[in-house]
């Protein structure tokens, strides 16, 4: 009895491993092509892998072949693609670019980033401006499924943020195709207010001073010169070493004869470009300066530019003591640096566009 049992038990597995084997061989037969595609995409997926490696250590050329293998095996790796299309860009190889980010978003027509990467492309490098606006306008539009994993995962504050780029450099493009316009006035115009429109937009989702600097920029070429001044003031509490915002600052100041408040900027702006080594920009800046001085003189503002040069040689407050030059470059003392951040974060003029902003 031991034995039929033994028999029957053994005879059981045997027919079993065979027709295992059977609907395995079967099943190849049967979705060949299925298992290739993923013996292919594995590989892919290890090219990939490859590549990632390269492009974090820089390596940029090991990167592009290694990408190539993988979408040779896997063309519909969108990652593959998309890093593939930043490397062209950093290349300056704009159109195989432009070719890459297109097959990305063929594959993930809501991938945010590749979209406002691709946009970014067609207005900077091409001057495609109108159809890079439609791409930013598609990559907010475009809502991807919300998921949210607490301390690892919130899309939803991503697409804000990406939200926020799109805006920004929508509003960008509005600009520069304001420039592009030359002697249509109207048409210049139209665009420049949809450049603030995008701007503030974008400011609901990021504050930063790329965006209130440009937005105040806008608003300066349409002369509303009040909204333009609190922009300026709300980018100088963010960066207020960036001398951009206290250079056109400045000129705002003096286009509304402001001449006290102008002068300060303008010392600001050279001040920092001084600090910088920029030699030319700060040349051209002092003498704006002196013309702004000249019109305070011609105004009678005497008794404003003694007190602000007074006995003992100090300037607004800061010891010249303070400073050195080394290698050419102005060096500061940390309390200058001190001092000099803490007037530098407060814009001239800032109780009168504080009044005009609660307006």
């Amino acid at each position: 009895m031991k034995k039929i049992l033994e028999f029957f038990k053994n005879t059981t597995v045997r027919i079993i491993s065979i027709l295992l084997l059977v609907l395995f061989l079967l099943s190849i037969f049967l979705f060949f092509d299925f298992y290739i595609a993923q013996i292919k995409k594995g590989v892919s997926f290890y090219w990939v892998y490859r590549g990632d490696k390269y492009y974090k250590n820089n390596k940029t050329q090991g990167a592009i072949e290694c990408y190539k293998k993988a979408l040779a095996y896997y063309p519909k790796h969108y990652r593959a693609r998309y890093n593939l299309a930043n490397l062209y860009v950093s290349y300056e190889d704009y159109y195989l670019a432009l070719d890459e980010y297109a097959k990305t978003l063929e594959i993930k027509p809501d991938f945010m980033i590749a979209r406002i990467d691709y946009a970014l492309v067609l207005s900077s490098a091409t001057f495609n401006h109108d159809r890079a606006i439609e791409q930013y306008q598609k990559a907010i539009d475009n809502k991807p499924k919300w998921v949210y994993i607490p301390f690892f995962i919130n899309n939803r504050k991503t697409y804000k943020y990406n939200t926020g780029v799109a805006y920004y450099n929508m509003g960008l493009a509005y600009r520069a195709k304001s420039l592009l316009v030359g002697e249509n006035k109207f048409s210049a115009r139209e665009y420049l207010y949809s450049a603030i429109d995008s701007y503030k937009k974008a400011l609901k989702n990021i504050k930063n001073y790329e965006i209130y600097y440009n937005l105040g920029l806008a608003n300066q070429l349409l002369k509303n010169n009040e909204e333009a001044g609190v922009n300026y003031c709300k980018a100088i509490e963010l960066a207020p070493l960036r001398y951009e915002a206290h250079y056109n600052l400045a000129l705002l100041l003096r286009d509304m004869k402001l001449y006290r408040d102008s002068l300060e900027e303008f010392k600001k702006a050279g001040l920092i470009l001084d600090i910088e080594g920029d030699g030319v920009k700060t040349r051209y800046i002092y003498d704006v300066l002196s013309d702004v001085t000249q019109k305070m003189v011609q105004q009678g503002d005497y008794k404003y530019l003694v007190e602000h040069i007074d006995e003992k040689g100090h300037k607004d407050g800061y010891n010249q003591a303070e400073l050195t030059y080394v290698g050419g470059k102005l060096v500061v003392s940390e309390e200058f640096d001190r001092a000099v951040l803490k007037n530098f974060k407060t814009c001239s003029a800032k109780v009168h566009f504080e009044q005009i902003d609660k307006e």
